[in-house]
């Protein structure tokens, strides 16, 4: 006699609607909290106190997006901050569910004080005398850019449209999987050698003569004017910006001394 054993059945997640989802996010557009921080936090506390169970699909980055009239680049930030906690996880094909985790949530049930070092306060006191009123300044702006009838140009990133997300994130994920361990490693300071190689052989391709052991990787702009100001420039020297400019470059030469 054969008896037919049907193999277990796989969890499926539970259905939730996009709108129900959206009820839940009340977003200030008028605070200094980033708009996909709010999203964030709001998640977080209906995982962690049972509104959204375990096994619970969330909308898609651009469904949400569209529901809260946000861009989808903001769910998606609020998305990663909440994977990068163990409260979500993307599946293929199922999407994304909620995965609750039990650590965060006991260690909330469980009131913690500690006072604030005194070295700390020293350090706000003197952050704050340093960028004080810069730093406001790029909170406002940034939260402004995330406004969806505004078009932002503080953080010099191209538009949402323009932006192939699905091709660099296949471009990671390669890159991963060939490189394996050295893609996570240190690098030289000046950059990978095969990339600063890639660069020059381009340049050269477009009539610009340079030797790939002239070109430096830098991690972002701001690195790049520290360099310059700390090479370039002399106490006393004056430098000119545009109006309006990048408050970075302000923060960095006032740094340098040399504003």
């Amino acid at each position: 006699m054969v008896r037919k054993v049907n193999p277990p059945q796989e969890h499926q997640p539970l259905p939730l609607f996009t709108a129900a989802v959206s009820a839940m996010i009340q977003l200030d557009r008028t605070a200094a909290i980033p708009l996909y921080r709010q999203i964030y936090e709001r998640l977080r506390t209906a995982i962690l106190e049972g509104e959204l169970a375990e096994g619970t699909r969330l909308p898609t980055e651009r469904a949400l997006a569209q529901e809260l009239h946000v861009n989808r680049t903001t769910v998606m930030n609020a998305y990663n901050e909440l994977a990068s906690e163990g409260l979500i996880e993307g599946h293929v094909g199922r999407g994304t569910l909620v995965k609750r985790n039990y650590l965060v949530h006991d260690l909330e049930d469980e009131p913690y004080e500690q006072d604030m070092p005194s070295w700390l306060f020293s350090l706000s006191a003197e952050e704050e005398l340093a960028l004080g009123h810069d730093a406001r300044l790029m909170g406002e702006i940034t939260s402004l850019g995330e406004q969806q009838e505004v078009i932002s140009l503080a953080a010099a990133t191209p538009a949402e449209a323009l932006l192939p997300a699905e091709m660099l994130s296949r471009i990671v994920e390669d890159g991963l999987l060939q490189e394996r361990q050295s893609a996570l490693g240190y690098c030289p300071v000046e950059g990978l050698q095969s990339l600063r190689r890639e660069i020059a052989q381009r340049m050269r391709q477009r009539g610009v003569a340079v030797d790939w052991q002239h070109i430096l990787i830098l991690s972002g702009s701001t690195q790049g004017i520290g360099l310059i100001g700390r090479f370039l420039l002399h106490p006393g020297d004056e430098v000119v910006v545009e109006v309006p400019t990048y408050l970075g470059a302000i923060q960095t030469f006032r740094a340098l001394g040399r504003v």
